[in-house]
């Protein structure tokens, strides 16, 4: 693929936008690395830092055989121990490979994982300046934009059927076929996943609520509702945590497991790649499913209150709500229809890892449509929204952030998701009321 292909303003594409590199790699040195530790590196190389994406600067390596892309922890001190875990992306990376070498090819193609393939992990900022890793570069589609309007109603569905259904092929992976190293995530069954989340975004959100802006010394400040949504949230992740662990369910937590962080054939509606694992842990297969869905969470923004969100900014695609839209408004299928489909695309997982040791037919359907709990994951995830998106602004305060549209003055797009959060809060509480 050629500089000028990746660099192409195509809209069907835009999360593999690439353009000047914003910040450095030193290649005197990331070079002679990558020939002693990518098999078959043939140079020359030029680099090209990928637009979108707000946590860790990643960069496309173009090499006349092959290209890869890089991603890197950002320079500087960072706000949370737990954030931009490099390493942790390449080890569920290279245990997925792991996994899907182990399934034969029919199996593979059924019910394996679709990921890029990692070739080494460098931990030493004596390199670059930070740590990083290199995997191959799969070109394909990625829609910024959910509502695809390019694309005809049926695709649309398509699509998003694909990306369902590659969540619960990933959401289905029994643990004990990873061999993941015991340092990588807690227990989830021991230490229940939304109790621990909770519990450590709210005080990453406290630290970066304290990040002071470079220019005006000013502190970000706390997201709307925090104080008044903590026990909500607190005593939600409980009741979640004691279900779960009864039926002993846990799996794999890509973490941001949405639209834009999947990669589509060039011209099939199929999924051919997962990125972004930077918040990967294993927990709650609930997670991820909200976290797709998120933009049927809440209504859409006018026009008008993205300007004054926004203002000049390219990633307005952050606050495309669709709620409350039917489907033939949209071209989209309904939240509950999505729904139906995981709990479908998950039960029918389930049986087909217990079939192997011939008890698949004894396999009672674990999930049920409506999902149990889901209401209480959607406000969370919004929150959660809110919280990323505070990061943003304190990372642009300190002058660490990755993307070229991030900016300081984000206070309006992080309040806004703690309203929404609030509202999804409400709408719960209402419903029991009339009980």
């Amino acid at each position: 693929m050629s500089s000028s292909e990746a660099s192409s303003s195509n809209s069907r594409k835009v999360g593999q936008q690439v353009g000047e590199v914003r910040s450095a790699l030193p290649l005197d040195k990331l070079v002679p690395y990558l020939e002693k530790n990518v098999d078959g590196w043939k140079g020359p190389l030029e680099v090209k830092q990928f637009k979108f994406g707000q946590s860790n600067p990643t960069y496309l390596l173009l090499t006349p055989s092959k290209s890869y892309v890089l991603r890197r922890q950002p320079s500087g001190p960072l706000l949370s121990k737990t954030a931009h875990r490099i390493d942790r992306e390449y080890l569920i990376l290279s245990s997925l490979s792991r996994y899907n070498c182990s399934l034969s090819s029919s199996d593979r193609e059924d019910h394996g994982i679709p990921i890029p393939e990692v070739h080494c992990l460098c931990m030493d900022p004596e390199v670059i300046g930070a740590g990083f890793y290199v995997m191959d570069f799969v070109k394909g589609r990625i829609f910024q934009d959910v509502r695809m309007h390019h694309l005809s109603a049926k695709e649309r569905r398509d699509c998003f059927r694909s990306a369902v259904e590659t969540l619960t092929r990933l959401s289905s992976i029994p643990l004990d076929r990873l061999d993941l190293p015991n340092p990588f995530a807690p227990d989830p069954v021991k230490k229940p996943y939304f109790s621990r989340n909770v519990n450590s975004l709210l005080r990453v959100s406290e630290a970066q609520s304290r990040a002071k802006s470079k220019e005006t010394g000013k502190e970000i400040g706390e997201i709307w509702g925090t104080s008044k949504l903590r026990p909500w949230f607190e005593h939600g992740a409980q009741k979640i945590a004691q279900e779960e662990t009864r039926l002993g369910v846990a799996g794999v937590v890509h973490g941001d497991y949405k639209l834009d962080n999947l990669i589509f054939h060039p011209t099939k509606p199929k999924v051919i790649g997962i990125l972004d694992w930077e918040l990967c842990t294993l927990g709650s297969p609930l997670a991820d499913l909200a976290n797709l869905l998120l933009p049927f969470s809440f209504a859409p923004v006018s026009d008008s209150a993205l300007k004054q969100m926004l203002g000049t900014r390219s990633d307005a695609t952050l606050m495309l709500g669709l709620k409350g839209l039917s489907s033939s408004q949209t071209g989209l299928p309904s939240r509950d229809e999505l729904e139906s489909w995981w709990v479908e695309g998950m039960n029918s997982e389930r049986r087909w890892h217990a079939s192997p040791m011939g008890n698949a037919e004894d396999c009672a359907p674990q999930w049920s449509w409506p999902i149990q709990h889901i209401d209480w994951v959607r406000s969370w995830t919004l929150f959660k929204l809110a919280i990323i998106a505070q990061g943003i602004a304190a990372r642009a305060a300190l002058g660490q952030a990755s993307s070229a549209d991030a900016k300081a003055d984000s206070r309006a797009v992080f309040d806004f998701f703690g309203k929404m959060a609030w509202t999804v809060r409400n709408e719960v509480e209402g419903e029991k009321s009339k009980l």
